[in-house]
């Protein structure tokens, strides 16, 4: 601010990412227009542009963890859902996301939500006490059949867009069933997998729908009778089996055509199928650790995004099959952050020790690795030089050297604490560093400990003077 009369100006939001639970799908979704995608994360809904990193918009507005976001086909609605089993059904052509209904539904966890081709009908499925599913009118909340017929959590539904309109659904009892209507009633019940049948979509057209299950197998079912019609199976991978992947397969999508289809895995691979040639056409691969599982995939208008385990968000070329892009940053609270003094880097750390570097002129990100810290960080300083010094809740003290320009292989030189550190500062030159703990406060000088200060008080945060001649700490009021 340069006068009273200014106000601050928000720049950009550098987005939280999707919260992950291992061995569970995570939904990404897709705007109508194939520009944008949802995700959930804590209490909220991230709503991202695919081509413009900083145009992120969040709604806030559940009270408890959010689990699932669906587009209207009309693109003027969203309809969330959280582990409560509530529907908040909010407007997308305004800032203020003005609600247009709210329900409560299933009494549990919701795991998928499906619009009609009208945005008039909304299917909901999960992990409900009574019920498992339920299909409503969205703006008035009147029930619009039965979603019964399975015996176990609902994982994933689908309308078929062209008449005769039918709902599809997976299960954790292993099913795929098929409901007819309006209004909707169980019409056919297939027994294919042999594990849970974790998502299930329909083409564009209506005329074909795929299931995917843990038993890494893809099955391909006539649109309206849901007759089986086929199996996508890897031929080339000795480890398949003959299955779809050698993993359990956690999402699906179909490109916009409805020709083709991608499947995400816990072998931690992407497959791109010809659907009609029941061949696959390319395989992305990820890295070799359990944080890079595919849990989730949406295909855009000429991108794929996935999620991993990690909760990194990976751009696709769905034409040369490579990797063009992976975002980082973190899904758990963020605990500590320090800006470069020329404003051009942000280094920000979380709960779980991770530390991540971003560039602010683009708002791409990358991650420190190894792991510096093996539980939270409590502060961040960066130096002048690139030196980047932090302290965690594993009682040490690191300095990372040449933080801003190497960040695989860190090897940072680390210091035990004698207990938990809460703060640090430096001087201006970044040669004495202080650090406040619970019962001391540490004087280092080039990265070597030169005094210890025993305090009667818990400390909390410490401020160096630039020239280090007045040091000031705070202390925790009871």
């Amino acid at each position: 601010m340069t006068s009273d009369s200014e106000e601050y100006k928000q720049e950009c939001t550098l987005p939280s990412l999707p919260r992950t639970t291992r061995g569970l799908p995570l939904p990404l979704s897709a705007s109508p227009d194939g520009n944008k995608f949802l995700y959930c994360a804590g209490n909220s809904v991230f709503i991202r542009d695919v081509n413009k990193i900083f145009d992120c918009d969040v709604y806030t507005e559940h009270s408890t963890l959010t689990q699932v976001a669906k587009y209207a086909p009309s693109g003027f609605y969203i309809a969330s859902g959280d582990k409560h089993g509530k529907i908040r059904i909010w407007d997308t052509t305004q800032s203020t996301h003005i609600l247009k209904a709210e329900y409560s539904l299933i009494n549990g966890p919701i795991r998928d939500i499906a619009w009609s081709e009208d945005s008039k009908r909304m299917a909901v499925v999960g992990e409900g006490k009574e019920r498992f599913g339920h299909v409503f009118l969205f703006d008035t909340g009147t029930s619009n059949g039965n979603l019964s017929g399975q015996s176990k959590a609902m994982t994933s539904i689908d309308f078929r867009w062209t008449r005769p309109y039918r709902l599809v659904s997976s299960s954790e009892d292993n099913t795929v069933a098929i409901f007819e209507g309006p209004p909707f009633k169980f019409k056919t019940l297939f027994h294919e997998h042999t594990r849970f049948a974790q998502c299930i979509r329909y083409n564009k057209d209506g005329s074909i729908f795929a299931s995917a299950g843990a038993d890494g197998r893809v099955i391909l079912f006539e649109g309206t009778e849901g007759n089986k019609v086929g199996e996508l199976i890897d031929t080339n991978d000795t480890l398949c089996k003959e299955t779809a992947h050698s993993g359990g397969v956690f999402a699906l999508c179909w490109d916009f055509d409805g020709k083709r289809l991608v499947t995400a895995s816990g072998d931690k691979t992407l497959k791109i199928w010809n659907v009609e040639g029941r061949k696959v056409i390319g395989t992305i691969r990820f890295g070799s650790s359990i944080d890079d599982q595919q849990l989730g995939v949406v295909w855009l208008r000429d991108k794929i995004v996935s999620c991993s385990l990690s909760g990194f968000l990976n751009y696709i070329d769905p034409e040369t099959f490579s990797i063009k892009k992976i975002l980082k940053g973190h899904n758990k609270s963020i605990t500590a952050m320090a800006l470069a003094s020329d404003g051009e880097y942000l280094f920000t750390a979380d709960f779980e020790g991770n530390i991540t570097r971003w560039k602010l002129s683009d708002g791409s990100s990358e991650r420190l690795t190894p792991l510096i810290h093996k539980s939270q960080i409590s502060s961040l300083k960066l130096l002048n030089d690139g030196t980047l010094i932090s302290t965690g809740w594993d009682d040490t003290i690191a300095f990372t050297e040449k933080a801003l320009t190497i960040l695989d292989n860190a090897q940072p030189v680390s210091h035990k604490l004698i207990s938990q550190p809460r703060g640090v500062d430096s001087t201006k030159d970044g040669k004495t560093v202080v650090v406040a703990s619970q019962r001391a406060i540490l004087i280092f000088t080039d990265k070597r400990l030169l005094k210890t200060i025993e305090i009667k008080y818990e400390g909390m945060c410490i401020a160096l003077s630039p020239d280090g001649n007045i040091l000031s700490s705070w202390r925790k009021c009871k």
